[in-house]
């Protein structure tokens, strides 16, 4: 065996790692060199050749200078200067992100929040922007916006790591009830408000044995309910829609119904910040949710209140304590939060839990065109790891099933997993009774007794209401806005409205007859749909069509597109038209609107043939099917998906819109919690052993095996020990040497493996780095760093080859 440490096939200079600007602990919040200067096309070198009266007053040359003092650390001078380029670029809202920068290094806090609000004016959904609203907060001591601006980075993108980690970090602060002054301290031995007015309002801790992790009780099976999801939505959003509406109609009815006696039921919360769950309260979380139901108004104190009570009490909860074979059952999604699937493999590693995930659509990779480009790239990264995670799946629709299917085959062929579907037929009536004297604003837009048809569903391409829009226009230019009831859309603008919106704000005769309606509450929906005379959803693809099955509870026609899985949620209750022809969906129409005599004959077809079920039945054949899932034999990632000899497995976060194994395989092999989060060249591992698990394909056993590890040095020289492990037993011992700041590729060869289907290599990096004492701006411990690995057989010359050609090829390109 030969160490050849001193095989550099690859170097290029590095300083350790970078970070966007707002870490949690860093003094200087500075945007990276070059990201605010590439807006430009002005070089430096052209800005130096300009005479001085003209570089006064030049935009490009104002930005370079305001750069050039920034760099230097001249705070003042540099905010003036970006001010002066605002002047001739007033819409240049990174400019104005970067003078707060500089105004709040030079301790003008309050200003530099001025500018960054400035800057929200003109990009609202920009992640980083609110995180540096919320450091300005931090700093000034505004508690609450802090936290707030941090959820709301949160919310625009799940997968800024910093935002998650200054969200966690807010449990810390001060939380204070709307009419009282409250210590975090005193809050945590208080009791819940009793927002509803119950006789006995529920003590606000964590529940009672035997539902405690680490309960005695071994007969019945612990099933987790991840809520994750839900309390991130709660952050920024109250009314539910489309999938938090499914979580609340099964988790209600699992509540309030204890119908499965084999089942200890409790619910927990992700938490990125330190790769754990902690356990949500039960009556804290019953009371979030029906005040979700009951209202729609997001700066409700009560709800405020609500809310951020029971998201400190999650934060403050221990680490959860799975027990053994526990069931970790996710009813919403998680491909939207960092390093999940690595929390899960370490819970699966020491306590043997079971994930099963509720699957509710493969829209972003069937219709892609009509999804963000972040959505698409972080669901795909998520699929691409399902099927080397979990040990069963529930689908919502026959359709859903098939496309899950179709996609993990050409993911992992001849793989198969349990999959169980649960249709979402339920009547949203049977979850809470709505109160006889429910506030029904939404009902305010319209004239008593107005006839109207009703529309539910987020305004963005995939609903396509454009071609409905366009069909209500044609219908009142040929019948007269007497003889055409309006439209009632509920729901907020979403993805690629603006085709829709721009002909409603352009035809005013259309704009007349459409009603808009978002942040519309449960009881509110509940009087709309009673009081409609028919209700339209259109769509290019779904998952199931949740709309079309409250409106068949309520009695009321469904008219849809006959496809995906509206044939499913419409049976035989609804009424189709041709996809995307304005024709046929006008012909409809019109049937419905002009011919009472055709609507009340469908009235009747629904009534006979839409009765939905009662959300206690789903919530039962959902647990029904989690245990039986639970009884499939557990399958190791080794029998799922093994290493291919001869491929290089990088570990950067390379954004795909197609889920990637390869890149699952690389993700899933690093093992336990002494890894940081991935980035774009690859990944950090923090202080202790690091492990890699890599899975064997049985002609890596009994033949010397080489292995390649592409690895980044730390700022400063280290040499960590390598130990490379099979069923228990050592296999070889390595020192790799690495000199500071630098990217080296290692050749280690390795000895046969007699037996074993895990080739485990532990990194120990002892203390690691602490990045603070060398004077960098990262708050991090770090050890070595890992770019990419390859394992193939020690006589597979042309494999050896092809690595080195790559290697080169990626050294020239560098």
């Amino acid at each position: 065996m030969m160490v050849l440490a001193g095989a550099r096939l690859q170097q290029s200079c590095s300083t350790g790692a970078k970070r966007s600007p707002g870490g949690k602990t860093a003094k200087r919040l500075l945007v990276p060199q070059g990201s605010i200067r590439s807006r430009f096309t002005m070089t430096q070198d052209s800005a130096k050749q300009m005479a001085p009266q003209s570089a006064a007053t030049d935009a490009d040359a104002l930005a370079l200078a305001a750069d050039e003092k920034r760099n230097d650390a001249q705070w003042v001078e540099a905010a003036e200067l970006y001010t002066a380029v605002l002047k001739a670029r007033p819409d240049a809202w990174p400019l104005m992100v970067q003078r707060g920068h500089c105004l709040k290094e030079s301790g003008r806090v309050r200003e530099a929040l001025a500018s960054y609000r400035e800057a929200e004016h003109h990009a609202p959904d920009d992640s980083d922007l609110h995180l540096q609203i919320g450091h300005a907060h931090k700093i000034l001591g505004d508690w609450q916006e802090a936290a707030l601006a941090y959820a709301r980075a949160v919310s625009l993108d799940p997968g800024n790591v910093d935002a998650w980690r200054e969200s966690s970090s807010t449990a810390e602060w001060l939380v204070r009830h709307p009419d009282t002054d409250v210590t975090a301290d005193e809050l945590l031995s208080t009791e819940f408000p009793g927002a509803l007015e119950r006789p006995d309002p529920p003590a606000f801790h964590q529940d009672s044995a035997p539902v405690l992790a680490g309960s005695l009780v071994s007969s019945r099976v612990q099933m987790v309910l991840d809520v994750t999801d839900l309390l991130d939505y709660f952050n920024s959003s109250r009314t539910p829609t489309g999938i938090q509406r499914v979580q609340l109609g099964i988790v209600s009815r699992a509540i309030e119904e204890s119908s499965e006696s084999r089942v200890d039921l409790c619910f927990a919360a992700y938490d990125a910040g330190d790769l754990s769950w902690h356990q949500v309260a039960t009556k804290g979380f019953t009371e979030l949710t029906t005040l979700a139901a009951r209202g729609s108004d997001t700066e409700d104190p009560v709800w405020v209140y609500t809310r951020d009570t029971l998201r400190q009490h999650v934060a403050h909860a221990p680490a959860f304590a799975f027990r053994e074979g526990a069931l970790l059952v996710n009813l919403g999604n998680s491909w939207g939060f960092p390093d999940y699937f690595r929390a899960l493999r370490a819970a699966q590693h020491v306590y043997g839990v079971r994930y099963i995930p509720f699957i509710h659509d493969c829209v972003p990779l069937i219709v892609p065109e009509h999804c963000l480009l972040t959505m698409v790239q972080d669901y795909s990264r998520w699929f691409g790891a399902i099927g080397l995670h979990a040990h069963g799946i529930l689908c919502n629709s026959e359709n859903t099933k098939r496309d899950v299917l179709q996609q993990l085959d050409r993911l992992l062929p001849g793989q198969t997993l349990p999959i169980h579907v649960i249709r979402l037929d339920g009547d949203p009536r049977s979850v809470a009774a709505i109160p006889e004297d429910a506030s029904l604003a939404a009902l305010r837009a319209l004239r008593p007794g107005e006839p109207y048809c009703l529309f539910v569903a987020t305004i963005e391409s995939r609903k396509d209401h454009l071609l409905v829009f366009q069909a209500w226009l044609q219908l009142v230019r040929r019948h007269g806005p007497s003889k055409v009831p309006r439209l009632v859309c509920v729901g907020k603008a979403g993805w690629h409205s603006e085709a829709a919106l721009s002909l409603l704000q352009n035809a005013p005769e259309l704009q007349r007859h459409v009603v808009l309606l978002s942040r519309v509450s449960d009881q509110e929906l509940d009087a709309l749909y009673d009081q409609c005379l028919f209700t339209v959803y259109n769509s290019h693809y779904e998952g199931w069509g949740l709309p079309i099955t409250e409106a068949l509870a309520h009695g009321k026609v469904v008219l849809t597109p006959r496809h995906s899985a509206l044939a499913e949620a419409g049976g035989e209750a609804a009424l189709y038209f041709v996809p995307q022809s304005q024709p046929d969906l006008q012909h409809k129409l019109e049937q419905l609107m002009f011919d009472r005599d055709f609507r009340m004959a469908q009235e009747a077809i629904v009534r006979d043939k839409g009765r939905p079920r009662s959300w206690s039945e789903i919530k039962d054949q959902t647990l029904a099917a989690v245990l039986e899932l639970a009884e499939h034999p557990r399958q190791p990632l080794a029998a799922r998906k093994t290493v291919n000899l001869g491929q290089q497995y990088r570990t950067q976060r390379l954004l795909r819109t197609r889920p990637d194994v390869a890149l699952a395989l690389a993700e899933a092999v690093r093992d336990g919690l002494s890894w940081h989060p991935v980035e774009e060249w690859g990944v950090w591992c923090r202080s202790g052993a690091a492990i890699l698990r890599i899975p064997l394909p049985p002609a890596a056993l009994g033949t010397p095996l080489r292995l390649y590890l592409e690895l980044r040095s730390p700022p400063v020289a280290v040499t960590i020990p390598v130990r490379c492990h099979s069923a228990n037993a050592a296999v070889a011992h390595f020192d790799v040497s690495l000199e500071a700041g630098g990217d080296n590729t290692f050749m280690l060869d390795l000895p046969p493996i007699a037996e074993g289907n895990l080739l485990e290599i532990e990194l120990d990096n002892g203390n690691g780095i602490d990045l603070p004492a060398l004077g960098l701006p990262d708050p991090r411990r770090i050890g070595l760093g890992l770019r990419s690995f390859m394992l193939c057989r020690l006589d597979d010359y042309a494999a050896r080859l092809g690595f080195l050609e790559q290697q080169t090829l990626q050294q020239a390109s560098t």
